[in-house]
């Protein structure tokens, strides 16, 4: 049964956590003393083509959906939502709380055709668009990617720091380079503000969840011209699985500095620590699916691993600056560097193979292996732009031309052992007794250096007022050479790639009457494959995605209310697929996703708002290798439906005036495991918030995500891996502002 508690070992503990409360509460204390003395800045103006940013400020209902946002993430320029010819989702940061999403894939919940939380993992998130994997491969922060490592820890940031989370659907290789045919998803942070605001917020949840934030901006001098900001939180918490913690460190300065109006300069720092456990558990279909022979089923708090031993901790830093110059109303330069820097050690003692065995009364059995991988991972990338305006008759220009460029290094350690009972030691999982199991011990060192530069052009040109044509190319050159040493014969083996692509996009959008504007286009991705030794010789070209779309967007003429309708075709091709010899790849797999995606937001009242999402997709692998299991397959995690709704009411008169309410129900349905043997029953779950705010700068905040705490397993890879989804949650917060 799951008892609502953390279960947390005595052993393993951050070490950091307390010296993390002392320098939130060191930063929250010199913060009030500088706020004190400044008092409120006169308002800068901001640099041209910057995204809007949202000052810290009372709970609202006001800031939801892309209504009159700039689409930054989907064309690099100053062109609305509404007249750009791609389906384009905005999840600001209003959002984020009013729903108390705890990490960014939380707050992907209610956007159409991006599927969340397949797996509930405190290492890395994981989360699809149109049926593609974008979490690895496809995250960006500020415009810039964050790339996957190779190993078992991904770049995570933290949601508080962050002003929205743009969701770019369809093939974005024209403007980013080496991305899923899915599309991206671009984090854009909070940045530093003229007019003086600052929050503290404390939050106590289950799962033993302590948790102190703040969020400081201003300006440093009286004409507005340097500004800051800081943003820190400290988490002490636990999870459903117990003895997995999820403990964490954040603490980022800005510095904005602002000579003239047409010249931003902002630096920023990042430190992001992370302690925590294995959540996901990897157990078997029987036991999870489908109950065991005793007619029960494995608890969603079991704990696979070993207390003492298993640990995951990762440890990120980056850095870095954007800058802006408006040389004068036709050209603006600008360009954003930055350097980044994540360790990450992972010790595991977990479930892999299923039940050892099935017996009526059981004791049952998990196979387990083990697991230790201690990474490294530096990280350089830079984007130099230049946007060009120009108008000649009916015609209006908006040309962007860049460079960008990123190089990697990637160092790993690993161990493991085998699932047998020989190799380790199985768990019994209705009466664990840990304490019995075989750490690994290293095996290889695997050394990975990646480089990438690409060279793009886009023009954005708006025809008679009524159509937007875009056009963009981009050439792209990518690297990757790996080392791999054996630590017991110390042998090494070399793999490589040296690839070269083109990737285009056309689209065509007419601004029709009503608020109405229906659009086409056509766009292609790449990712390069990944090295592995093909049947036949040679090496892994990259995959390659194209995406035919149509779609109609509506964006009522002095509304906040939004809604878009899109139609897509999408296929990636080159895909890696099993061969006739093992040991081996044929590069034959071909993977096709056709749907159809609704998504608006509606400004019922100025207090009322609704978000409402549906999803169809029709993904299916249409080319495989000889004897592919997956041939003719729905791809693992991907639903064929999914819908969501949400509704927010705020009190604005009486003796109720400063409660707000909200609520929300998220559908996904049935899905299936790389083979379509294991059928996965689809889900609802019901999501539910309140606050009130009251004597001006105190607010109270409640979030129960899954309100009626449905047990039910979000998705399996296999017979054998399957994982349980995200348990009730609930949050309570207090928030002083001034």
């Amino acid at each position: 049964m799951h008892s609502g508690k953390t279960g947390r070992p005595s052993q393993g503990r951050p070490g950091y956590q307390p010296f993390a409360l002392t320098a939130l509460a060191l930063a929250v204390s010199m913060q009030c003393a500088q706020a004190q003395e400044s008092g409120t800045a006169q308002a800068g103006a901001r640099a041209e083509v910057q995204l809007p940013t949202v000052s810290v400020r009372a709970d609202s209902v006001e800031n939801y959906g892309p209504a009159n946002k700039k689409s930054v993430s989907a064309t690099k320029s100053d062109v609305p939502i509404a007249d750009t010819p791609q389906s384009i989702s905005v999840i600001t940061a209003d959002q984020m709380r009013a729903q108390g999403a705890q990490r960014v894939e939380e707050a992907l919940r209610y956007a159409a055709g991006v599927r969340t939380e397949p797996i509930v993992d405190t290492r890395r998130s994981t989360y699809m668009i149109r049926g593609f994997t974008v979490s690895q491969n496809s995250q960006y922060w500020d415009g810039l990617k964050l790339p996957a490592s190779g190993g078992y820890g991904g770049w995570e940031l933290e949601p508080y720091s962050l002003e929205r989370v743009d969701v770019v659907r369809g093939p974005s290789s024209v403007l980013y380079g080496q991305t899923s045919p899915g599309g991206l998803i671009n984090q854009i942070s909070k940045r530093p503000q003229a007019e003086t605001a600052n929050e503290i917020n404390l939050s106590f949840g289950n799962y033993d969840r302590k948790e102190i934030s703040g969020d400081f901006t201003g300006a440093l001098d009286n004409d507005g011209k340097v500004l800051y900001r800081l943003t820190a939180l400290a988490r002490d918490s636990g999870t459903q699985t117990n003895m997995a913690g999820d403990d964490r460190f954040f603490i980022s300065p800005q510095i904005t500095w602002r000579p003239t109006d047409a010249t931003s300069f902002t630096a920023y720092a990042q430190i992001y620590h992370d302690n925590a456990g294995n959540s996901a558990n990897f157990l078997p279909a029987l036991g999870t699916v489908t109950p065991l022979a005793n007619g029960s089923k494995i608890p969603t708090d079991l704990f696979t691993g070993e207390p003492g031993f298993d640990r995951f901790k990762r440890e990120q830093y980056l850095a870095g600056y954007e800058f802006s110059h408006r040389l004068n109303d036709t050209v603006t330069l600008r360009q954003n560097l930055r350097y980044g820097h994540m360790y990450v050690s992972y010790e595991n003692i977990g479930g892999n193979g299923g039940l050892v065995a099935n017996p009526p009364n059981g004791p049952y059995l998990l196979r387990r292996i083990g697991l230790r991988s201690n990474e490294s991972f530096d990280l350089f990338t830079v984007d130099n732009q230049a946007q060009i305006k120009v108008r000649h008759g009916i015609f209006d220009h908006t040309i962007l031309t860049g460079i960008d460029y990123s190089r990697s290094t990637f160092n790993r350690l690993r161990g493991l052992t085998g699932n047998t009972p020989a190799a380790q030691p199985p768990l019994n999982i209705f009466n664990p007794v840990y304490g019995n199991f075989v750490a690994p011990n290293y095996q290889t060192d695997e050394d990975t250096t990646r480089s990438q530069i690409g060279f793009y052009l886009q023009d954005m040109l708006r025809i008679s007022e009524r159509f937007m044509l875009q056009l963009a190319g981009r050439y792209d050159k990518a690297k990757v050479d790996t080392d791999t040493r054996n630590l017991s014969t110390n042998a090494i083996s070399r793999t490589g790639s040296d690839d070269g692509k083109f990737t285009g996009r056309a689209g065509l959008l007419w601004e029709g009457p009503y608020g109405l504007s229906p659009y086409v286009s056509y766009s292609t991705s790449f990712e390069p494959a990944t090295a592995v030794p093909l049947f036949g010789g040679g090496t892994p070209q990259p995959t390659t995605g194209k995406q035919y779309e149509a779609g109609l967007k509506w964006q009522p003429v002095g509304s906040r209310s939004f809604a878009q309708l899109s139609l897509f075709d999408l296929t990636q091709a080159n895909v890696l697929t099993t061969s006739p010899v093992s040991g081996f790849s044929s590069q034959l797999g071909e993977v096709r996703s056709r749907g159809v995606e609704l998504e608006g937001t509606w400004s019922v009242t100025p207090n009322f708002n609704i978000l409402a999402s549906y999803t169809y997709t029709d993904a299916e692998v249409t080319k495989a290798g000889p004897n592919a299991p997956n041939a003719g397959k729905t791809p693992q995690y991907v639903p064929r439906h999914m819908a969501s709704l949400w509704a927010d009411y705020r009190l604005a008169s009486g003796f109720l005036a400063g409660v707000w309410l909200g609520g929300g129900v998220r559908y996904v349905s049935k899905t299936y495991d790389q083979t379509n043997v294991t059928e996965v029953p689809g889900f609802t779950l019901v999501d539910l918030a309140a606050s009130y705010s009251f004597a001006r700068h105190y607010t109270l905040r409640l979030n129960v995500n899954n309100l009626f705490d449905k047990t039910y397993v979000a998705a399996c890879d296999s017979a054998t891996n399957c994982y349980y989804g995200r348990r009730r949650t609930i949050i309570g917060t207090v928030t002083y502002r001034w």
